[in-house]
């Protein structure tokens, strides 16, 4: 289905605001030059090697003519705004997408900024009071709706999100275990999820919140295939390539692994079952003799004990 212009930039400012809450910093500058004078900064850092980050790049579209990428310094990348109409024009842009952790960080810099002006104790050129225009499609003024939250989310998701592989609980008798999730993990307060959490939370419709590390870290977490699955249809759409791939490399890396796992006549290593009975409860009881002869010969080494003498050689199992 093709959309409009309009449409698209819509979902590349939700996006945008998605990945400003997970990176984005708005902040009052100092130098050592005039340690009392304050720039304003919006800022969006990103590792990226030495090529500029998809995600820097897509960020800058969304957001035209309002800052530039530098770097790299240390293998990291900055959009960064520093002109203080840019600055300001950026913060009144990205406001209706972000959350209220980054929107009261952005008013409180803009209003260290202004007091020095109001103050008297620096005078503002004229040039840094011009308008500039708003990169907001004209004629739209809505900012919610299913397609622009799920934007939001994958922007939020390509900042702070990780798709991969947990080790699981060890497999009796079989290789490492690896479990499959995708998380996003992000400061809050004291006891409380941050609002992003809470917010991708409710988007996705699927996973928990749970404690990380300190008080105040929290964790958004989905596992399982089916959940990633969901998620991907969730955000898919506007999640960035190096997330695109990540998850396609787990969800491969996942269906690899050989799962050890019996059926109704057959124990995990293949054995015929010796019994099968139901229980008075319901439950059905198989029972593999050849692994109980297994496990008893694993539990006579254990003790130091040699191995029983078998007559029969069509006893001796081995793994």
């Amino acid at each position: 289905m093709r959309i409009s212009r309009r449409q698209r930039d819509l979902e590349g400012l939700a996006w945008a605001g998605g990945f400003f809450d997970g990176e984005g910093s708005t902040f009052a500058r100092t130098g050592a030059a005039r340690p009392d004078y304050r720039q304003l900064n919006v800022v969006v850092p990103q590792s990226g090697g030495f090529v500029i980050p998809e995600v820097l790049t897509r960020f800058a579209d969304a957001l035209p003519g309002l800052g530039e990428i530098g770097g790299p310094s240390n293998d990291l990348f900055q959009w960064r705004s520093t002109d203080y109409i840019r600055a300001r024009a950026t913060v009144a842009t990205l406001m209706p997408w972000i959350g209220a952790v980054k929107r009261a960080q952005a008013m409180a810099a803009i209003a260290l900024v202004d007091e020095q002006y109001r103050s008297g104790r620096y005078r503002a050129r004229p040039w840094q009071r011009r308008r500039l225009a708003s990169p907001i499609p004209r004629g739209s003024t809505a900012t919610d709706g299913p397609t622009l939250d799920r934007a939001w989310a994958a922007g939020f998701l390509d900042a702070e999100g990780c798709f991969g592989l947990v080790r699981g609980a060890p497999r009796v008798g079989g290789q490492p275990w690896y479990r499959i999730r995708a998380s996003a993990s992000q400061h809050g307060e004291v006891g409380r999820p941050a609002d992003v959490l809470l917010r991708l939370h409710k988007i996705t419709g699927i996973g928990r919140i749970e404690r990380h590390g300190e008080p105040d870290d929290f964790k958004w977490v989905a596992e399982g295939l089916p959940a990633m699955e969901r998620v991907l249809a969730v955000v898919g759409p506007w999640l960035g390539i190096v997330k695109r791939d990540q998850a396609r490399d787990s969800m491969l890396a996942f269906k690899a692994q050989v799962r050890l796992k019996g059926d109704g006549t057959h124990c995990k290593r293949g054995h015929a079952y010796d019994v099968i009975r139901r229980r008075r409860n319901g439950s059905v009881l198989r029972r593999c003799n050849a692994c109980s002869r297994l496990r008893a010969r694993r539990a006579r080494a254990a003790l130091s004990r040699p191995p029983r003498p078998f007559r029969n050689v069509a006893r001796r199992y081995t793994e």
